[in-house]
């Protein structure tokens, strides 16, 4: 099952996540990346919730293939994997863009993401930004949006569920249903 929250920056998407999470499954797997805020303690999550904090030599596609790989495919609906988030992921890959090569291995690895996530056997939730473009984007800034847009309409249809978020309310927007 994949489910996807998006929303704006500060919009409550992590929050509403893993208390979604929390619903639907025991115990999860929280990806992250090394640089995120420490949970609120106060947070409703899953009550066994193993934290990864991925550090700037590990590949999320990488990471999310070996839980697949490694996980007991009849345990899979018990445990939820979260992904906080799409957005800082795909910035970290964009950051180290320096040329035309650095832009074929980033879309190389947005594909590679793209194959791991339609095969994940399991409870998957993904946490991602929507993209808004400005006026005169740079070339970084190009490659950026229309990736992140890109994946962001492939896990969207998809997804089982699909929520976006507005200053903390959640409307699933997959069934038309405003959920609070």
């Amino acid at each position: 099952m994949l489910i996807m929250v998006t929303g704006g920056v500060c919009s409550g998407k992590t929050q509403f996540a893993l208390s979604h999470a929390s619903t639907l499954a025991r115990e999860g797997i929280y990806i992250t990346d090394q640089y995120a805020k420490p949970l609120p303690e106060k947070m409703r999550a899953p009550s066994r919730l193993r934290k990864i904090h991925m550090s700037s030599h590990q590949s999320l596609p990488d990471t999310l293939d070996h839980i697949n790989k490694e996980s007991n495919f009849f345990l899979a609906d018990r445990r939820i994997v979260i992904i906080d988030s799409l957005t800082c992921w795909m910035i970290s890959e964009i950051k180290n863009c320096w040329n035309s090569a650095d832009q074929l291995r980033v879309k190389a690895r947005v594909e590679q993401l793209k194959e791991v996530i339609c095969s994940y056997q399991g409870l998957l939730l993904i946490i991602t930004n929507e993209m808004y473009g400005s006026f005169h984007p740079s070339e970084e800034e190009k490659l950026f949006t229309s990736s992140m847009a890109e994946m962001n309409r492939l896990i969207a249809t998809g997804s089982d569920q699909v929520f976006t978020l507005t200053s903390g309310i959640a409307s699933e927007i997959s069934r038309n249903k405003i959920r609070f």
